[in-house]
């Protein structure tokens, strides 16, 4: 069995969406962005990534704990439900988060921060 993560840092461009999301008022925390996102690339995007194999491009953003992410290991359950080949579900999680605060950078950038208003 793998070791799996005790700490997930997010991307540099990753930490800036999540920064962002924040001061939209919709986030107390820019880790609460993040597993917003984490739920957004599950949602919108999951044909599009395959966590086992995403690259995260960096680690420059934000470090969180695996407690304060995931403090019932509810998280990890539903990552393992969703794909039961792996024994990594942080990993998957950093890899989730990242993408989907990419994607949802992408958006703001094409649309504004009201063009992902629908989704808060």
């Amino acid at each position: 069995m793998a070791d799996d993560l005790v700490n997930i840092r997010l991307s540099r461009k990753a930490n800036e969406v999540a920064d962002k999301l924040v001061d939209t008022g919709f986030f107390e925390y820019a880790v609460s962005a993040a597993k917003f996102a984490l739920a957004y690339a599950i949602k919108y995007h999951f044909e599009e990534i395959n966590p086992a194999t995403y690259s995260v491009p960096d680690s420059e953003g934000s470090n969180y704990n695996i407690g304060t992410i995931d403090s019932d290991n509810q998280l990890a359950a539903l990552l393992r439900a969703i794909y039961p080949e792996t024994t990594t579900p942080y990993l998957y999680a950093r890899a989730l988060m990242v993408f989907g605060l990419t994607k949802l950078g992408e958006r703001i950038d094409q649309e504004g921060l009201s063009g992902i208003s629908v989704f808060l």
